[in-house]
């Protein structure tokens, strides 16, 4: 197969990349200008020069011969403002799409999130088949992005007679990822690890070499119009992903747990206040306490049921893997 690869340097789309390659696929990858291309080299992918906010005539262009297309690219969590947020995510994935289209691709996976779900009660399962309608938090710029992405992939896959398949990851780690392996790898040097709550509950993280497998089955055989949870891999607690990470970086965790309703009466006065998580601008407080809280809410059985995903990296591998690319230094 001859895949067209958006958001390829980024943690999900490099995974992709990865995986793509190793089963003999020939991947061609969407280069923004000054982007760092080189794991994608050493893969041995095509690069062509581009940008999802380019019309979908031009995106055609470096689709043609391609049989399927992997759109992964997207501004997560990134503090910038709505225009531009929207641009590349919900614009962008309308140009690639029409651009598939318009090249004869057959196939399409949109890569989206969970977090389209909106806010998720505790002990409330989530399947695919719920409800998008749900008010999202004002300021959760990303939530709204994606949930407009996927009504923009699901109009032009009716529009262009395109087979467009979803997928909702939950948080992802692994090698190349900026946003939760840094600051994981951070807390590892503190005295004390603060755990939110009681730190033993199963949380909605996979490792990102594992998304990429489902990201190949849904383009294998995935159902058009077809919406996919990749919330749990195997399970990890919030205690494990913490001394799993120290531990493979070398460092002795040791821990100190945070009362629940602590926690809670920190992530309300942060909504009162507008407050963010540090480092990550636009990641509401009270989505990570929610999360951090409560088990796993997101249902993952669709995927292992109907295309057969059996994640083969285990939360060890993956933690060590991460911190080998910290170690190395990654950021």
């Amino acid at each position: 197969m001859r895949v067209f690869l958006t958001g390829a340097t980024g943690l999900v789309g490099s995974h992709v990349a990865a995986c793509l390659r190793a089963r003999g696929d020939a991947v061609v990858c969407l280069r923004r200008p000054g982007a760092d291309v080189r794991f994608l080299d050493s893969l041995g992918c095509e690069l062509v020069d581009g940008d999802v906010r380019d019309g979908a005539d031009d995106l055609a262009a470096g689709m043609a011969t391609c049989d399927g297309v992997v759109h992964a690219a997207a501004l997560v969590y990134a503090g910038r403002a709505w225009p531009e947020i929207r641009s590349v995510n919900v614009v962008g994935t309308e140009n690639v799409l029409r651009g598939a289209a318009r090249a004869g691709v057959g196939r399409a996976v949109h890569v989206s999130s969970v977090a389209v779900y909106g806010p998720v009660a505790a002990g409330s399962p989530v399947d695919e088949d719920a409800s998008l309608e749900a008010p999202l938090p004002p300021g959760d710029l990303y939530a709204r992005s994606k949930r407009e992405a996927e009504s923009v992939a699901l109009k032009v896959a009716r529009e262009e007679d395109l087979d467009v398949t979803v997928v909702r990851p939950a948080a992802v780690y692994g090698e190349r990822d900026r946003l939760l392996g840094p600051r994981m790898a951070a807390l590892t040097r503190l005295p004390l690890v603060p755990l939110l709550g009681p730190g033993t509950n199963t949380l909605s993280v996979v490792y990102a070499g594992n998304v990429a497998s489902a990201v190949a089955l849904a383009l294998d055989r995935g159902q058009p119009g077809r919406a996919y949870n990749l919330a749990t891999d195997h399970p990890l607690t919030q205690e494990g992903l913490a001394r799993g990470l120290g531990e493979a970086l070398g460092r002795r965790v040791r821990t100190v747990r945070v009362p629940a309703a602590a926690v809670r009466a920190v992530a309300r006065a942060a909504r009162r206040f507008g407050a963010r998580v540090p480092g990550v601008a636009s990641l509401p407080v009270e989505r990570v306490a929610c999360l951090a809280l409560s088990d796993n809410p997101y249902s993952t059985s669709r995927i292992r049921d109907e295309l057969g995903w059996q994640p083969s990296f285990t939360h060890e591998e993956g933690l060590r893997r991460t911190a080998a690319w910290l170690r190395e230094g990654g950021s």
